[in-house]
């Protein structure tokens, strides 16, 4: 299995995951308090994982 090709695939898709989320945290907004604060967690916890990939890809 290539490590190399997963890691960078999750990063990817991690990048994805965030942009979405962060749409979908804009489109809140104004509109749902709630629903904004819990995207607003979900893409903190995203790039978290983000950078911790990123870190190990530059080690």
């Amino acid at each position: 299995m290539n490590t190399e090709k997963t890691k960078k695939d999750r990063i990817n898709e991690l990048r994805n995951k965030i942009y979405y989320a962060e749409t979908a945290r804009d489109n809140y907004k104004e509109k749902h308090a709630i629903l904004y604060e819990t995207n607003s967690l979900y893409v903190d916890v995203l790039k978290q994982e983000l950078s911790g990939l990123e870190c190990m890809e530059v080690a």
